[in-house]
């Protein structure tokens, strides 16, 4: 085993040195052009998905030598158990990563850490290994594809892409990291053996089938969606690439100007004013604007959500935020010295901040519960508005002359324009009408004696969500509201479209929808919820749940065709067809995968076009 380690070492040596070398170059070099560490984390994901495609091939190549067949019998012919043959062509793999791909990234990071004032987190650190652990998991996932002989193995590799779409910590995103390397190696090493045309059984068979069956699922559902999308597109009938509108749906609501818009809602407004409004609403300025934030960063995560930095103009200082002592960290843009930290209460604080913040626009600092804003001037920060948990706030203040209005998960809320350096005072507050998640704008209207507000929900309609509404409501001069129209919002899409990625398999649509309710990833919740469970917690309409039955049957009827005559037991036939009962259509597409059909015979007398086509 040592020397087979050794020796896979030796030959990938060359390659694992040259890719080392360019990775540290070129890590060097962009991090010479940018922070690469505070980079959004859409470049990092860009550059994550470009590592696991380089072990992919790296496993491409590896096992596409070893599988040809005299080669093939050369490996596993030898006086070592084939655990220890996969074990040491495995481990050297593994070191051959860490060498090419964690060793760089390490650098990159200590250098920055050591020998540069900019700021370094142990979720940094974090970052490196969570970078080997997910570049191995797609040189399981290459493996297991060469060695399988099936394309649609290649599904495998989404599993582990999975991982990279969750803006968690670090500290909580090692152990799923973990868990799905230790089931990729029992996959990979399942197809490791001498007949690697046998399928899989055991327990190898329900950890292989468990990623293909999700990979199966998004497939399906992100195809149908696509295929669905650009036939609409084609005929030109798509509802959001169309130049008029479907009427009285979402999309209309939300292109719609302000006075159009408030003109519609109040067609159904019975209040003996409402004349008298629409006249008003024709002469009057309307404030249009909408929620800001739906996810907050969260401490100690891998990629970030945007980046933390203020910059200090007058004073020529670059403020970055650190998640170890959560304070802005300060850095002389023109001798790249430190200049102290800025902490809640302004610049030489150290008071950390409660929460990691955003920068929103202009002066202003966000948290979940606490609104701050930051003095050019004096580089002091004060808080202006302190909301009482669990009320969220969603965007900083709209200034619409001498009101300031701020959305929160609960409510809007309307505030007089403050002094300087003084705190918000509220004016008045309406209660969303309906859940946040939903909210897609919210329009102002003033009157001579008030104003009208209208709130425009239908957000998630697309992705299954709920009923949606246009809403109005009358705010008097002493501040009171009250509701004078609604007006429901038509469906742009079919319900099946919208409910396409539940009714595939409903049962799959629960389980990656788990990781989003379990995890904290700083999403603004709904009222009354502690937990973002939108997606389980959706109503299905009566035609969906049909849809889903069906999928369902014809799922398990194609899974008995398929299992008509195949030499397996009861037991396991038993199993496939409750798996395709249960799951729908992705088993049925891996029942087909795992399990070969048994082989055709011909007769002599067979046509000559019926063997034409069987060949």
């Amino acid at each position: 085993m040592r020397e087979l380690f050794f020796s896979e070492c030796r030959h990938f040596r060359n390659a694992a040195l040259i890719f080392a070398a360019a990775h540290l170059l070129l890590q060097l070099f962009v991090n010479r052009l940018f922070d690469l560490l505070q980079l959004r984390y859409e470049p990092h994901m860009i550059a994550l998905a470009v590592y696991m495609l380089a072990a992919l091939a790296f496993a491409m190549v590896q096992f596409g030598a070893y599988r040809q067949p005299s080669r093939w019998l050369w490996l596993l012919h030898r006086p070592l158990a084939r655990l220890a043959i996969f074990g040491a062509i495995a481990a050297a793999s593994g070191a051959l990563i860490v060498f090419a791909v964690g060793l760089p990234a390490l650098l990159t990071v200590l250098c920055t850490d050591w020998l540069s004032t900019r700021v370094v987190d142990a979720r940094h650190y974090l970052l490196v290994l969570e970078l080997v652990l997910l570049t191995m998991t797609a040189w399981l996932a290459g493996s297991y594809v060469s060695l399988s002989g099936r394309r649609s193995a290649i599904l495998v590799l989404l599993l582990p892409l999975l991982l990279m779409g969750h803006l968690a910590s670090g500290y909580v995103m090692l152990a799923p990291s973990a868990l799905c390397l230790a089931l990729l190696v029992y996959i990979a090493y399942g197809a490791f053996k001498p007949d690697r045309t046998a399928p899989p059984s055991g327990a190898a068979l329900a950890a292989t089938a468990a990623p293909l069956l999700i990979g199966f699922y998004l497939a399906l559902t992100w195809a149908g969606s696509m295929m669905y999308q650009n036939g609409l597109m084609l005929a030109g009938v798509h509802p959001l690439n169309r130049a008029l509108s479907p009427a009285g749906g979402f999309t209309e609501s939300t292109r719609s100007e302000g006075p159009a818009l408030f003109l519609r809602g109040l067609t159904s407004a019975t209040d003996p004013q409402a004349l008298q409004w629409r006249r008003q609403i024709a002469l009057t300025g309307i404030v249009n604007f909408e929620p800001s934030i739906r996810q907050y960063p969260v401490r100690h995560q891998l990629g970030n959500l945007d980046t933390l930095r203020l910059t200090d103009e007058a004073r020529h200082i670059e403020w970055t935020f650190s998640h170890d002592a959560m304070l802005f960290m300060g850095r002389d843009l023109y001798t790249m010295q430190p200049r102290g930290v800025l902490g809640a209460k302004g610049m030489g604080d150290h008071t950390p901040f409660s929460a990691v913040p955003l920068p929103g626009d202009g002066p202003y600092l966000l948290l979940p519960h606490e609104l701050m804003a930051r003095d050019a001037t004096s580089g002091a920060v004060h808080s202006l508005l302190k909301l009482r948990a669990p009320e969220t706030l969603a965007r900083e203040p709209m200034e619409a002359g001498d009101v300031w209005y701020v959305i929160t998960n609960l409510r809007l809320i309307a505030f007089a324009r403050p002094a300087p350096g003084a705190a918000l005072q509220e004016t008045y507050s309406i209660a969303l009408p309906q859940a946040f998640s939903s909210l897609d704008r919210i329009d102002i209207a003033a009157l001579l004696d008030g104003a009208l507000v209208s709130f425009s929900f239908g957000g998630d309609m697309i992705t299954g969500g709920s009923e949606a509404s246009q809403v109005i409501m009358l705010v008097d001069a002493a501040g009171h509201a009250r509701e004078v129209a609604r007006r429901e919002l038509a469906h742009d899409f079919p319900a099946l479209f919208e409910h396409h990625d539940w009714w595939v398999s409903p049962v799959l649509h629960h389980l990656l929808a788990l990781p989003d309710a379990l995890l904290d990833k700083g999403r603004i919740l709904d009222r009354a919820k502690t937990r973002y469970s939108n997606l389980l917690d959706r109503a299905r309409p009566d035609d969906v749940v049909i849809a889903a039955l069906l999928a369902a049957l014809l799922s398990a009827l194609g899974g008995y065709y398929w299992l008509r005559g195949a030499r397996v037991t009861v037991l396991r036939r038993a199993a496939w067809l409750a798996a395709c009962l249960l799951l729908g259509p992705p088993a049925l597409a891996c029942l087909m995968v795992l399990q070969a059909r048994p082989p055709v015979f011909l007769k002599s007398s067979t046509p000559a076009a019926v063997l034409l086509a069987a060949s």
